[in-house]
């Protein structure tokens, strides 16, 4: 039988094109984020960021549907609002919550009316996102989980806010990770999922998902474990 043009001739060639497939994510990673100038660290506000914080990626994984409510817990400027406030819709409602003041004003300012109509924009405190009671169908947190203190008391309380069935997606810098990426980490502000999945089982979680496409990032999804 003729074989079709491309089609490996044996299993060794086929396995190696199955391990470059899996590489190519890694690789365009690596030419983010080596300049001209060699390795740089992670840019949580560069333009090229959506190379490998894959936000269309991570919101399809939290499974939202029209009309949620979902919290981005330590929002900054914004990143993830324009993506979270278009699955949930305008019967939805995204709380951006933030502890800086001016980083809010920033947020009122940028989502004020238009698309953001389903936006709610909020100033926490240290120890209450000053969420709504039983609201929640998800809460997304990217890289601030290691700024909270006394993590299992504060995501003990978090569960007063969540629905039933509402989940807790974590995703954080990756204090496992090695090789040449580990260098582009700020030391100091990473997590170990092991630590990650710990902490949350001692606030009352189960861990639901652990889902490994982000390259420099944990990714650890957690439901309240009575449920």
């Amino acid at each position: 039988m003729k074989r079709s043009a491309g089609v490996p001739s044996d299993p060794q060639r086929l396995c190696a094109m199955k391990r470059l497939a899996r590489l190519a994510p890694l690789a365009v990673v690596v030419t983010i984020l080596v300049g001209c100038e060699g390795l740089t660290k992670v840019d949580y506000t560069s333009p090229g960021r959506g190379g490998w914080q894959r936000p269309d990626d991570v919101v399809t994984a939290l499974a939202l549907r029209p009309g949620d409510r979902v919290a981005d817990l330590g929002a900054g400027e914004g990143y993830f609002i324009p993506y979270l406030s278009d699955a949930v819709g305008i019967e939805g409602r995204v709380y951006a919550v933030d502890l800086d003041p001016e980083l809010v004003a920033e947020l009122e300012e940028e989502f004020a009316g238009g698309a953001g109509d389903n936006v709610e924009v909020v100033l926490g405190a240290e120890d209450d996102p000053r969420l709504p009671r039983g609201a929640l169908d998800a809460v997304l947190i990217v890289n601030t989980y290691h700024h909270i203190a006394d993590r299992p008391r504060y995501f003990a309380k978090l569960r007063n806010n969540l629905r039933p069935g509402g989940r807790i997606a974590i995703i954080e810098p990756n204090a496992d990770l090695g090789g040449i990426l580990a260098l582009a980490l700020e030391e100091g502000h990473t997590s170990h999922a092991s630590e990650v999945v710990r902490e949350m089982q001692e606030a009352g979680y189960r861990q639901v998902e652990s889902l490994d496409f982000l390259p420099v990032q944990v990714f650890e999804v957690f439901s309240a474990a009575d449920e």
